[in-house]
């Protein structure tokens, strides 16, 4: 009994162990959801190479929903309601953008598939500028076939501009003295895509662009320091669903872009740099 005593000791004890032993250590095993989400990762398998636009229909923080805004060929595609999931680790910035995810965002997005149906990867928001065209321009401009969907309220889209511009341009059905649109997309594609519907909507060689941007009322005094050539109207233009003042230009294109991306910069919050440094967007 006593031998034994001291054999258990002599293995229990680091400076008792034989030369050249190990301690025995329990092996590290990942947590349950970890395992989880390594399995899941696994099963995936992308179902197309090209990027899909959706509309984020539910958020909670850390997963969601997206509704497609085209149709998806895939015995899947039907399930969960016609949504794809989104989980949080799927979402990604496009440039300078911010990867923020709230309901009501227009996303784009690569489909995968896994055993609980489809999923989007690399999700990125996109931003939002708006435009205020004459009818005229609006019938010149979108002479292409729209779409509707029962989650764009009171508005239609244009896939053709998209496919065109990688920008979803969302047309609104108000009763207003203009036409109310919306260019989704990335910054860049946003610029283009704003100069191209004011080129279609210009007389002669367009080198001479006019165009009429949208901000929030409380945006109005950043507006009027965007550009030296913009013009801010004095009372808002609109008030549903919030009230918005006309930033107006009327210059060369290069300086109508400019003024596209000093308002992308407003409304997505990132002049506070620009203000401090007094020097205009």
């Amino acid at each position: 009994l006593e031998a034994i005593r001291a054999i258990g000791v002599a293995a229990s004890s680091p400076g008792l162990r034989p030369a050249g032993s190990r301690m025995w250590r329990p092996k590290k095993v990942d947590p349950p959801e970890k395992e989880q989400a390594k399995e899941k990762d696994a099963e995936r398998r992308r179902i197309n190479e090209g990027r899909m636009t959706g509309l984020v229909t539910q958020w909670k923080g850390h997963m969601g929903w997206i509704q497609p805004l085209c149709k998806i060929a895939h015995e899947q595609a039907s399930r969960h309601g016609g949504r794809i999931y989104l989980a949080q680790k799927d979402v990604v910035s496009a440039g300078a953008e911010k990867a923020s995810i709230k309901e009501g965002r227009v996303v784009d997005f690569f489909v995968y598939q896994d055993n609980d149906g489809l999923g989007a990867e690399e999700c990125r928001p996109r931003v939002v500028v708006r435009m205020a065209l004459s009818h005229q321009q609006a019938q010149q401009a979108l002479k292409d076939s729209p779409q509707w969907s029962e989650y764009l309220t009171d508005s239609e889209h244009y896939p053709a501009f998209e496919r065109e511009h990688g920008v979803l341009l969302r047309k609104y059905a108000w009763p207003l003295p203009f036409v109310l649109v919306e260019l989704w997309g990335h910054a860049e594609d946003i610029v283009k895509a704003a100069l191209a519907l004011a080129k279609k909507g210009a007389e002669g060689d367009a080198s001479t662009l006019a165009l009429r941007l949208l901000v929030s009322e409380d945006d109005a005094e950043k507006a009027t320091k965007l550009h030296t050539d913009a013009k801010v109207s004095d009372a808002a233009v609109f008030s549903r669903p919030l009230p918005c003042r006309e930033v107006s230009i009327e210059a060369e294109p290069d300086a109508c872009g400019e003024v596209v991306r000093a308002v992308l910069k407003l409304t997505m919050g990132d002049t506070a740099e620009d203000d401090s440094s007094g020097d205009d967007a």
